[in-house]
């Protein structure tokens, strides 16, 4: 017979639930999460039993005593509340049943402080206040309602909590959290900018990061002090007369600083200028007392090298000075930038590019732009950027079909700023709303000759590239020419006798504008003939002439040529007879 062989399994031990973690409320409940056992479970049970630390440090292994305080919930899921009631200060020992249809499998029992997993109730900012001499630091001031805050002042100075601020700048939608140090119900923030609004929450836990964070405080806002400018404003000039004396009229021009770098309400700015020999000068010109709105002023100044300065001032100190530095009025001025091109972007955008000179060390580059008007005045926009920067897109002031000019400088430091390179562009061309007014220079016979001037360029909307005129008698077909845009004269030659109205428009890359005014001009038959009457005998006494000189050039030409033939009428052969001989 074969042998036997007999075969024994062992069933596997089932895995219990596990548990992950607790939030305990102090003098509320308890919330625990854990995760499943891999037998088939109907519900799950929470135990929490209430022991006295001494009992906890044994219980991990031992059986709780019988009076111990317990609080159960029952669920199908993977976490559950219990309702305590007690304050978290006591020691806490947790177990998680799992209840299956043949056995109960337990969790493994975890015991601990009940501050361990406590969520601190969210505490109450009272007051946000700035710091006198100290701009970038708020001072926050924070409270607790003793019953239910489970931290005693003595851990709060031991720095048993940790904590964080919440803060939102004025105006702007970036949430930013810090950490904060907390020892006291008042404490020092110093993460902010000067002269700035914040919106400011505080939460706390208690110690490590096994305590969750507690809900936010109610927000409180809280402005920083003033401090000096960080930096000084950005400025610039225009040369704009020179009079009899020498002395140039120069503009100065700078723009409001940034907030951020104002650091505080500018009260007032301050302007002065030296010669190249550091003599301040006296004649302020309208640089005097200047007003924290003010971003011009003007002033004379002499031919020589001269340097301005410029300075904005809070209440709690001055910027650093801005200086710029004008050439003499013999200097020659160094190059413009080696190239510049500029393109529009949309109907209120210019990509401005340039290229730095070759060979010169620069210091910055100015860009300047500025609509070109005729009926009225234009305003000079401006932007200082410093030497890296060789792109610059324009939209202050920038509109579709109006022309503007752009420039580029380059600056040299205490050599002052270069020549310009200037280009003329449109965002958006159009028609031109307006036509040219054309005028009668003369009429000479059938021949019209006719004049105008240029259309307003604010009326152009475009770059002009030729003009169409017009022109029409009653009874015939209108007829038009095509004019170079260069020109402002022309003449309609040949025309018929009659009444003409002649017009022009003018035409841009967008196509035809508006017609100009019209002209009205009287070809009459009289003047046609008036005319041949007085070319005829014109014509034909040149004709005489030509004839008369083509006689007496016939002449000498004869007696150039024939000078030396002899006459026969002076010969012998005048007397000669000849023989005749008869025939019989």
């Amino acid at each position: 017979l074969p042998p036997a062989f007999s075969i024994t399994t062992s069933k596997a031990v089932p895995r219990p639930p596990r548990l992950i973690g607790c939030v305990f409320l102090n003098r509320a409940n308890v919330t625990c999460r854990w995760e499943p056992g891999d037998t088939p479970t109907t519900n799950y049970t929470l135990q929490v039993q209430m022991v006295s630390r001494a009992t906890a440090s044994t219980m991990n292994s031992t059986p709780a005593p019988l009076n111990t305080p317990e609080f159960t919930c029952t669920t199908s899921g993977t976490s559950c509340t219990a309702i305590t009631g007690s304050s978290v200060r006591f020691d806490f020992c947790i177990t998680i049943t799992a209840h299956g249809h043949d056995q109960d499998i337990l969790s493994e029992r975890r015991c601990q402080s009940g501050r361990t997993e406590v969520m601190l109730p969210p505490a109450t900012l009272k007051s946000v206040q700035q710091v006198t001499g100290r701009p970038q630091c708020l001072n926050v001031t924070w409270s607790r309602i003793l019953g239910d805050f489970p931290v005693s002042d003595p851990e709060i100075k031991a720095g048993n909590l940790t904590s964080q601020i919440e803060f939102t700048a004025q105006g702007q939608f970036d949430v930013q959290v810090k950490n904060v140090r907390v020892t006291a119900y008042s404490f020092l923030v110093c993460l902010f900018r000067p002269d700035t609004s914040y919106t400011i929450r505080l939460r706390h836990r208690y110690q490590g990061p096994e305590s969750p964070w507690s809900l936010w405080s109610n927000p409180r806002q809280g402005r920083t002090g003033e401090d000096a400018p960080s930096a000084a404003p950005a400025f610039w000039r225009r040369v704009k007369q020179t009079d009899k004396n020498g002395w140039r009229l120069i503009s100065l021009l700078w723009k409001p600083l940034p907030r951020f770098l104002a650091r505080g309400r500018v009260l007032f700015f301050n302007v002065t200028c030296q010669t190249e020999s550091a003599q301040v000068l006296n004649d302020h010109g309208s640089c005097r007392d200047l007003h924290h709105t003010s971003t011009s002023c003007s002033l004379l100044l002499p031919l020589g090298r001269c340097s301005c300065a410029l300075t904005a001032s809070t209440s709690a100190g001055t910027s650093p000075e801005a200086r710029m530095w004008l050439l003499g009025a013999s200097e020659t001025e160094p190059p413009p930038p080696s190239q510049i091109t500029a393109r529009p972007l949309d109907d209120s955008g210019l990509d401005v590019r340039w290229t730095a000179p070759v060979d010169w060390l620069t210091s910055g580059f100015v860009v300047e732009w500025f609509a070109v008007r005729e009926m009225n005045s234009s305003i000079l926009h401006w932007e200082r950027l410093n030497s890296s920067c060789t792109v610059l897109v324009i939209t202050e002031g920038i509109k579709p079909m109006e022309r503007y000019v752009v420039s580029v400088k380059a600056l040299y430091g205490e050599r002052g700023a270069g020549q310009n390179r200037t280009v003329h562009i449109y965002t958006r061309q159009g028609a031109p709303s307006a036509g040219p007014q054309v005028e009668v220079q003369q009429i000479s016979g059938s021949t019209v000759e006719l004049i105008w001037g240029p259309v307003p360029v604010e009326l152009l909307h475009g770059f002009i590239r030729n003009y169409t005129l017009y022109y029409t008698a009653a009874n015939q077909p209108a007829r038009r020419v095509f004019v170079p845009g260069h020109a402002h004269r022309y003449s309609l030659e040949n025309l018929s006798p009659g009444n003409y109205d002649i017009f022009m428009q003018a035409n841009t890359d967008a196509g035809a504008g508006a017609a100009g005014p019209i002209v009205n001009v009287n070809i009459g038959s009289e003047e046609i003939s008036i005319v041949m009457c007085v070319l005829l005998p014109l014509m034909l006494t040149s004709l005489a002439l030509v004839l008369m000189a083509c006689l007496a050039q016939n002449k000498m030409v004869k007696q150039k040529l024939c000078q030396h033939v002899p006459d026969p009428s002076n010969s012998s052969l005048a007397y000669w007879t000849p023989k005749t001989i008869s025939k019989v």
